[in-house]
């Protein structure tokens, strides 16, 4: 699962499904340990860590060892911008933890420094754009096909089970969704205009019969679903 612990960042990227910047807030400690005992419940063994910018939180270092403390494998996903702090890096590196850095120079106005490591992997081209945020705002060619919580809406309405569902999308390779914003609630796809289906709190459950019953479109790709693909995630 994707755990948003901010909505903070200072590179205003003009793609940003988060539309973070500079006065975005933080995930609070109780909020960040909610989160974990749910991930723990629902037996995901692995977290990316996203934001905003994750290393503008104040407590990022203590997330990350909170994730490990509790047998967790945390992922950070970074703009890379703490690579120009060598105390961060440092610090970063120490925790031997992956970290997934991504630059694509035609939305990000800044480039930051490439600092060769194993446990850092950089990507500067984003592969599929997608009509959230600042994208829609700036009314960007977007070039994602299906909403980001097809996977889950599918699979979910196949199994009437949440936690296997987002199981067997981790099997797949498919860990960024659904995700957890720094309210608590969770989203069904990677933004947080995404559809709200529950929170932190909430059983395996009351979360499945959200998202068997969910109804959205709010990103306007639904409508462009081959018909047996939008009946499998109940638009029909």
């Amino acid at each position: 699962m994707l755990v948003r612990i901010t909505n903070h960042c200072q590179m205003c990227c003009s793609h940003c499904m988060v539309e973070a910047g500079p006065d975005g807030a933080h995930m609070s400690g109780e909020i960040y340990a909610s989160a974990l005992e749910f991930i723990r419940k629902f037996e995901f063994q692995i977290i990316l860590i996203g934001g905003g910018e994750p290393t503008d939180h104040p407590d990022v270092l203590g997330f990350i060892d909170q994730a490990v403390d509790a047998g967790i494998k945390p992922v950070l996903l970074s703009n890379g911008m703490f690579l120009e702090d060598k105390k961060m890096t440092d610090e970063i590196i120490a925790r031997d933890i992956l970290v997934q850095i991504t630059n694509d120079d035609r939305f990000y106005p800044k480039r930051v420094p490439i600092i060769e490591h194993k446990n850092f992997a950089y990507t500067d081209r984003i592969r599929m754009l997608s009509p959230y945020g600042r994208a829609v705002t700036n009314k960007m060619e977007t070039t994602r096909q299906s909403p980001m919580c097809f996977n889950l809406r599918s699979i979910t309405r196949h199994l009437r089970d949440f936690k296997l569902a987002v199981l067997t999308l981790r099997g797949m390779g498919k860990m960024c969704t659904p995700s957890v914003n720094i309210d608590g609630s969770i989203s069904a796809g990677e933004s947080p205009s995404c559809h709200i289906i529950g929170t932190i709190t909430d059983s395996n459950l009351k979360i499945t019969n959200a998202v068997c019953e969910m109804k959205c479109g709010k990103c306007g790709l639904e409508a462009g679903l081959p018909p047996e693909y939008r009946k499998a995630i109940g638009a029909l």
